[in-house]
């Protein structure tokens, strides 16, 4: 700021002082004239005005009338059309030198004398001197009131935020995910930012409160099994001698094993589809084809004459048909085991707009609001279903593959009046 304003005061004062000599000089010529070859300076001209002297001098440079504020003038040459900075002693002068120029008897126009306009450089920038120190004092002054804002505003700032990252801090050392940041100053930005951390703490603790019941309900669903195995095998070691009781147990050890190996295998594609390591092999076919096989699939394995009451159109989309076949089957399988036995499901396949939606209606036991917001959560059953078999994999798996399909799974429902699924997918991505 400081070179800001020297600099320009600078230009303005040598602007000015350029300015003021050339006005000062531009009436004279009336002043001066030429009589029998002798320059005439009439009693009109002014020597000194506005602080500016003024001399005149002829053709050589020599003095006819005036007096220098220097003596050592006398011996500057003419040069003319510029202002020139001209140093005697200890002052400085600006000196402007213009011809005057006069036609003569035949006609013909010259150069009868020179006007010399002086001015003290000191005088003159005195003015603008004085301005200069005063634009340096308002801007320090300014400077100062800028420091101040700056500091009580960053302290305001600054304060807030130390308080966010000790709130953080201190989540990170007590693993204590319910706390939140408070902030009530009058920062917009601030009051944005707390707000999104507490939206990512929000997430953060839903996220650990699933894995902690993910965690339980693997515990959970792998213990029944493997218990009932320990403690078929401890039986069978001290008190079965008979060779059919023998079959029995190992019946049994046999069923919870492949209760066992259901679990993992879910869980293992389940972490494939999370993952993306699972291949994915995408192709336009028909979904009234795969949908017709799984029922026909789903039909072989019922053992409680459900009947499935199909209304199909044909309809192509761009899907995965290993992993298409894997969702719909459980749909399928999941509307059966919650119907009532010599009941019906209905499954309805159809296009709307640029997308295939594949409805399953069951008319079982239904869910309830709560079931209905967590039925996709991983080992979560509804509370009517939990002797059921299963282990709460299948819609989460189901989910998981229409979400890689960019399409959309929803459920309606209520108690005692059964369930609706819909699975719309685009027909092409």
């Amino acid at each position: 700021m400081a070179l800001f304003i020297t600099y320009f005061s600078n230009v303005a004062i040598d602007f000015d002082v350029k300015n003021q000599l050339r006005k000062e000089s531009r009436y004279d010529y009336i002043n001066v004239n030429m009589e029998d070859g002798k320059v005439i300076v009439t009693d009109n001209f002014v020597y000194n005005e506005n602080g500016v002297i003024k001399v005149v001098l002829d053709v050589k440079g020599n003095l006819i009338k005036g007096i220098y504020p220097d003596a050592s003038m006398e011996k500057l040459k003419p040069f003319r059309k510029r202002i020139r900075e001209v140093r005697c002693g200890d002052t400085h002068y600006y000196v402007y030198d213009r011809s005057i120029i006069k036609g003569g008897e035949n006609g013909v126009f010259k150069t009868i004398a020179i006007i010399r306009c002086i001015v003290d450089k000191s005088g003159v920038s005195s003015g603008y001197r004085t301005l200069k120190y005063a634009s340096y004092i308002c801007a320090a002054v300014i400077v100062l009131l800028a420091t101040a804002i700056s500091s009580v505003f960053s302290k305001k700032i600054v304060e807030p935020i130390k308080k966010i990252c000790d709130t953080a801090e201190n989540i990170g050392d007590e693993k204590n995910l319910s706390q939140r940041i408070e902030y009530e100053g009058d920062f917009q930005e601030i009051k944005i930012l707390e707000q999104a951390n507490n939206r990512m703490l929000d997430r953060l603790e839903e996220m650990f409160e699933k894995q902690k019941q993910f965690s339980s309900d693997v515990t959970h669903e792998l213990k029944t099994p493997v218990s009932v195995i320990m403690a078929q095998c401890q039986y069978a070691r001290k008190h079965i001698h008979d060779k059919e009781e023998f079959n029995e147990a190992i019946d049994l050890i046999e069923r919870q094993v492949k209760k066992t190996n259901s679990i993992i295998t879910q869980l293992l594609q389940l972490s494939r589809l999370d993952q993306k390591k699972a291949h994915v092999d995408f192709e336009y076919a028909d979904l009234s084809d795969i949908v017709e096989e799984v029922c026909e699939n789903e039909k072989l394995k019922d053992e409680k004459n459900i009947h499935l009451e199909l209304s199909l159109e044909k309809a192509e989309a761009r899907v995965d048909v290993s992993l298409l076949m894997i969702a719909i089957r459980n749909l399928i399988n999941n509307a059966m085991k919650y119907s009532d036995e010599d009941s019906t499901v209905d499954i309805i396949l159809k296009k709307e707009k640029n997308q295939v939606v594949l409805t399953v209606k069951d008319f079982g036991c239904g869910m309830s609001e709560t079931d209905k917001k967590y039925i996709f959560d991983r080992f979560y059953r509804a509370d009517k279903a939990r002797n059921s078999e299963g282990f709460g994999l299948g819609l989460s798996i189901t989910a998981k593959i229409v979400e890689i399909h960019s399409g959309t799974i929803t459920v309606e429902s209520e108690l005692g009046e059964g369930s609706t699924f819909f699975m719309a997918l685009p027909e092409g991505f």
